[in-house]
């Protein structure tokens, strides 16, 4: 090996210490050319496909069904809380006029007049 070589290897950025100390990221191997391939006898299988995923609920449709979802825990969470805990009627928790009443509590209580 000439001296040229061997001091440009090791100053280059691509030496396996930067490598090893993650500063340069190895690069993938370039892709070979493609050969013209002859089709298989029919006996034999074609060559294995590759694997291409696609989703099956996009994620517009995710992000509507988790919000769907968080609002139909909160409307059961009340229900379950204002009947079972608070001694009311299930479907109380739905009227404005329960809210102006339990905003009307703690605003009392936040009074310091």
């Amino acid at each position: 090996m000439s001296d040229e070589r061997h001091q440009e290897r090791m100053h280059s950025p691509s030496s396996r210490m930067a490598r090893r100390k993650g500063r340069v990221r190895k690069s993938p191997p370039a892709p070979a050319e493609p050969e013209a391939k002859a089709l298989p006898p029919e006996g034999e299988a074609a060559a294995p496909r590759r694997f291409v995923r696609t989703r099956l609920i996009p994620i517009w449709l995710r992000l509507i069904i988790v919000i769907v979802l968080m609002a139909a825990s909160l409307a059961a969470g009340a229900v379950v809380g204002y009947s079972a805990i608070g001694d009311g009627k299930p479907l109380d928790v739905f009227r404005l006029s329960t809210w102006k009443h339990i905003i009307d509590i703690v605003e009392k209580g936040t009074d310091r007049g």
